[in-house]
């Protein structure tokens, strides 16, 4: 059975501008039903976070430079524009530390699109435009049955909240103080998630980024990406 962000099915398809983080800036659950419209920026409260969280990163650049090489230098790039860069770069640096052979794969899960290295059973990304989902929707009792691993959370690069899709390539083994509210990490994920699941529509990634050694199904980083009010970010989280 695979584990983690393996996909258990055949595939054979295929500056924005740089604040303190007010508590109060964002709903707090990221949970079905806590879908309030936020109130706050949520660009501010990324851009706050790099100031207070030592162990997240921007990752933006390497986008912005694929961006501007394309004739985007400021504002807004075209959505398919930013939807193709994102995939070409996290091909790039998938390729630049995966072990041979590789065998990318774009597909859909029926709600986000995928890249998917099929030689080593690997979900690279998952991407999209963030959706508006039914209340009490989930599968709870799939997602209780999907194998788990000790000391991992079953993590969805896409929350069900902004329509993501349980089982598949939509789940990877993510550390608890990530993927839930136990950490000031956690708060800004479920943060991002919440922001997603209260503004349908926008364009959102994750990217597992694995470690050149050894070979594991684990992430090293998980790097969050959003266009949201206008601007780009993207957030790399430490999995561990």
């Amino acid at each position: 059975m695979a584990t983690g962000n393996r996909c258990p099915f055949p595939v054979g398809c295929v500056r924005l501008h740089f604040l303190r983080w007010d508590p109060n800036d964002m709903s707090r659950s990221g949970r079905q039903g806590d879908h309030r419209r936020a109130d706050r920026s949520l660009i501010a409260r990324i851009d706050q976070a790099f100031v207070d969280l030592p162990e997240i990163r921007p990752g933006a650049d390497a986008y912005l430079h694929r961006l501007a090489e394309r004739g985007w230098p400021d504002g807004g790039p075209p959505q398919e524009s930013l939807r193709q860069v994102v995939v070409d770069v996290a091909a790039e640096l998938y390729r630049d530390q995966a072990s041979p052979p590789v065998e990318l794969l774009e597909f859909s899960d029926g709600a986000f699109d995928v890249l998917f290295d099929a030689a080593h059973q690997l979900t690279i990304l998952m991407h999209g435009l963030s959706q508006s989902t039914l209340p009490n929707s989930r599968d709870r009792n799939y997602h209780r049955g999907f194998p788990g691993r000790a000391g991992f959370d079953k993590g969805h690069a896409m929350s069900h909240a902004q329509g993501g899709r349980e089982g598949g390539p939509n789940y990877f083994l993510q550390a608890p103080r990530v993927n839930r509210r136990l950490s000031p990490l956690g708060a800004l994920w479920r943060d991002i998630e919440s922001y997603l699941a209260a503004n349908p529509g926008l364009f959102c990634f994750v990217r597992l980024a694995y470690p050149r050694e050894p070979s594991t199904d684990v992430p090293a980083e998980v790097e969050y990406g959003v266009m949201a009010e206008r601007q780009f970010r993207t957030v790399i989280f430490p999995n561990r």
